[in-house]
């Protein structure tokens, strides 16, 4: 039976998914971060800003990436969730989000090697030995140890996010971040158990959301960040994304969170977008990013029938009365 195509209205509606109920399906994802004190705990500037787009109707907020060791710390004032002097702001945050009747998700982040030794505290890991450039400082390759490091680091971060009352949390895979890292193979030039084949390229990954659901299951629902496209030229190709998602959904996410630079961008030399790509091979539910930055826009990603959150460009909720305004252009009475 085909799936009846989703309306305006339903943007605006509450629904679930298990075991989380939302007011609506907008999500705020965070387009500015590094606001936080320098010592990583959670600034007034961060207070007022979170609460802000929940208090104008987001149906969920996602908190920007916190760094889950002071090893994985990418900027002086980038949010902690590392140790528990970062609790108490970071329940302040989430309780008064959700006071405002939004969700909340805790993004967990590992810079990798996209960091400096200055900011870190000690030479960056990365899956290979990388230099970004002269911004950061060249990384040396993590080994076996450095990766159960790694995935007791956020264990322990999830755990965290459970205890200052999170509703999710979700992995940062992107954004050139140690995941997106060890999946791209421009940085991951290693033939081991953590580069290779795209199995292999996942593993960390794999093994960091497998220790987390072992830890917090099934109280905490985890999403995963991803991206792809400036994967694409280096070879990526479609089996990559469904070995990508076979992955995922083998370590039982929850939710998928898939960024594209567009959303109607087509992939792979097909007329398919990559939130099809995705559908067709994970039926998890998505959260669809990617510049939305117009209701004519949204409507057609919508039309598509494949996500069940839509997380919107800061074109829209730049807008003033933005809640309103979509109410208008999406679903007019």
């Amino acid at each position: 039976m085909k799936t009846p195509q989703m309306t305006g209205s339903a943007l605006f509606e509450p629904f679930a998914l298990e075991p989380l109920k939302f007011r609506n399906r907008i999500v705020f994802s965070p387009f500015q971060e590094n606001m936080a004190n320098r010592d990583g705990t959670v600034s007034q500037q961060q207070m007022d800003y979170y609460t802000a787009y929940a208090r104008e109707g987001a149906g969920a907020v996602i908190i920007e990436s916190a760094y889950v060791s002071t090893l994985g710390r990418a900027h002086y004032n980038q949010l902690g969730i590392s140790q528990e002097r970062h609790a108490e702001g970071l329940h302040q945050l989430v309780r008064a989000v959700q006071a405002e009747g939004a969700l909340v998700g805790l993004r967990l982040a590992h810079a990798g090697a996209r960091t400096t030794e200055a900011i870190c505290g000690g030479q960056p890991l990365g899956p290979s030995i990388i230099n970004f450039g002269k911004d950061f400082d060249v990384s040396r390759e993590f080994d076996d140890g450095d990766a159960e490091e790694i995935i007791l680091f956020f264990v322990h971060a999830a755990e965290r996010a459970e205890e200052v009352g999170a509703d999710f949390v979700e992995i940062n895979g992107a954004q050139q971040f140690l995941l997106d890292q060890c999946l791209s193979t421009r940085y991951n030039t290693r033939y081991d158990a953590y580069g290779g084949s795209i199995q292999q390229r996942m593993h960390l990954a794999v093994e960091i959301v497998k220790a987390i659901k072992s830890r917090i299951a099934p109280r905490i629902p985890i999403s995963y960040l991803f991206s792809i496209h400036d994967k694409l030229e280096d070879g990526f190709t479609e089996e990559d994304l469904k070995g990508l998602l076979r992955a995922l959904t083998q370590a039982k996410v929850e939710w998928l969170h898939p960024l594209s630079i567009h959303v109607m961008n087509k992939f792979f030399e097909t007329d398919e977008t990559l939130m099809e790509w995705v559908h067709r091979f994970s039926k998890k539910p998505l959260i669809l990013e990617g510049n939305i930055k117009s209701p004519q826009i949204l409507k057609e990603a919508m039309a598509l029938n494949k996500a069940q959150l839509f997380a919107l460009d800061k074109a829209l909720f730049s807008r003033p009365n933005w809640y309103t305004f979509l109410q208008k252009k999406v679903a007019p009475q």
